[in-house]
């Protein structure tokens, strides 16, 4: 996959959303897909490298093995002997390599290993610039993935490029200081930049300051600075006015959030004209300002031009477990004999947290057994049959049986609720078998003695109207530990058939 950013937006947000919000230690669960034959990998790494002319670029990249399949014997080739390296490239390997490519070995399904390589292109290089080949393929050569870089030599330019910020651990209500670095790795000073921080939900940069504005598409902050940046000059924020990244206390946990930063000239052509104005607009209002200052420790980067690749950085948040309590909310077919009634039941959480979003595989979930006594003549859009504990996911509300499975269609946050409703006509109060509600809350419900509720019949005197209506809730008395319920975090992709309907919170 080649990396290339054409504006603001694209810019941050594409590296956010595909890293967006992991949930840590969440059942997802695996299975083999019939017939895989391969892995199925991704080669990361710039389309595109532009150096000054003389200058040397570190061009970073990694391999990735985003599919089911283990990669074994993997090889990266840099050239072959059909198609040689251009000696124009100034082409060195990375550390552990040969000129000619990287024995990456074993990748396991998720698993990724990056590399280094640099270039220093020569005189010779033609204005268009040349390509390289980077081709990974298994030990036998079965099969092969390639992507090409186009390396670039240029008279001049500026080059702003990102340091890396390290992993932050920060509790629910927390917040920390961000340590941000900006080079000027070009050979021409700019005229003022720009900073633009962007994050997913429950996090958040509450420090506020007269240069800087939100940003809703981001979302985030971009901050204006009226400051020249020289050749290789490095600059940091001041320690007077920092910057920081707070976790809300609503923010579920365990989970991974990603955010990322951008850096840019106030002369970007590519940046979003609006965003960019109303930072440039907030440099003339009064009030406390965000500060950047020389910075005593150079960055660990070569000289290089204009790379709009390396003005981006995706930095990780990690939130320890933030408990959200779901409880589970029953409901009684109250009547007489004969007649129709509709009863909602479901779960609330009850917080503290919002409850983890979902992992690729899975959602917020509860079974529903519907009691003897009654036939049912209609179960809600969001609830599919589950005999046997084998959901039917092609039959999203469905008459059949009295075994449901009902899926939350978004993360709740706290106090919110996911009601099903369910209709059905009353035949008899005998009520020989039962009926229940079984939430799992997952990872964060550490309390399940409230998991369980009732679904009643109750007999009115008389004799049957046949008319319809509601019956009474019964909000979740304790039933007490239930053991063995598993996790509802529920299986496999045909969960998007139900999903794709939103259900109201309350």
């Amino acid at each position: 996959m080649a990396l290339r950013m054409n504006n603001l937006a694209m810019r941050l947000v594409l590296p956010v959303a595909l890293l967006g919000m992991t949930a840590v230690g969440a059942a997802t669960p695996a299975y083999a897909e019939a017939g895989a034959a391969r892995p199925d990998l991704e080669i990361s790494v710039p389309d595109r490298v532009v150096t000054t002319a003389g200058g040397t670029k570190s061009v970073p990249f990694e391999v990735v093995n985003t599919g089911r399949t283990p990669a074994t014997g993997l090889v990266v080739d840099f050239a072959t002997a059909a198609a040689p390296l251009d000696p124009r490239l100034g082409f060195q390997p990375p550390a552990g390599c040969t000129a000619t490519g990287c024995a990456v070995g074993d990748l396991a399904t998720g698993a990724r290993k990056a590399y280094t390589f640099t270039v220093t292109p020569t005189k010779e290089l033609p204005a268009s610039g040349a390509g390289l080949t980077l081709s990974a393929h298994d030990a036998d050569g079965e099969w092969h993935e390639a992507v090409t870089v186009t390396v670039v030599r240029a008279a001049g330019g500026i080059d702003l490029e990102t340091a890396a910020i390290p992993e932050l651990k920060l509790a629910a209500g927390a917040s920390a200081v961000l340590p941000i670095k900006v080079r000027n790795n070009g050979d021409q000073p700019t005229e003022g930049i720009a900073i633009a921080l962007a994050a997913p939900r429950y996090l958040t940069f509450p420090k506020q300051y007269a240069n800087c504005v939100e940003v809703a598409d981001l979302p985030g902050v971009v901050c204006a600075f009226d400051l020249a940046l020289a050749p290789g000059s490095v600059f940091s924020i001041a320690p007077s006015t920092p910057i920081t990244i707070a976790a809300d206390k609503a923010a579920p946990g365990p989970a991974r959030y990603d955010a990322g930063m951008y850096a840019f000239g106030l002369d970007d052509e590519d940046t979003d004209a609006a965003s960019l104005a109303a930072a440039t607009e907030a440099l003339k209002q009064p009030g406390a300002k965000l500060k950047l200052v020389p910075a005593v420790q150079a960055l660990a980067v070569d000289d290089s031009e204009l790379n709009e690749w390396d003005n981006v950085i995706s930095f990780r948040v990690r939130v320890p477990l933030n408990q959200a309590d779901s409880v589970a909310i029953g409901d009684a077919f109250e009547g007489k004999v004969g007649d129709t009634r509709t009863v909602e039941v479901g779960f609330r959480n009850d917080g503290p947290a919002a409850v983890l979003p979902p992992p690729a595989k899975g959602k917020h979930a509860a079974r529903v057994h519907i009691p003897s006594g009654l036939k049912l003549t209609k179960v809600d859009k969001d609830c599919v049959p589950d005999g046997d504990g084998e959901p039917s996911w092609n039959r999203p509300g469905q008459v059949s049986g009295h075994d449901y499975l009902c899926v939350a269609a978004a993360s709740l946050a706290p106090g919110a609720k996911a009601l099903f409703s369910f209709t059905a006509k009353i035949e008899n109060g005998d009520n020989e078998d039962a009926g229940s509600i079984t939430v799992d809350g997952g990872v964060q419900d550490k309390k399940t003695s409230n998991n369980v509720a009732k679904i009643e019949v109750k007999l009115t005197t008389g004799t049957g109207s046949g008319g319809t209506g509601g019956g009474l809730p019964v909000t979740g008395a304790p039933t007490g530990r239930i053991a063995g319920v598993g996790m509802l975090f529920v299986l496999t992709g045909a969960l998007a058939l139900v999903l794709t309907r939103r259900r109201r919170t309350v």
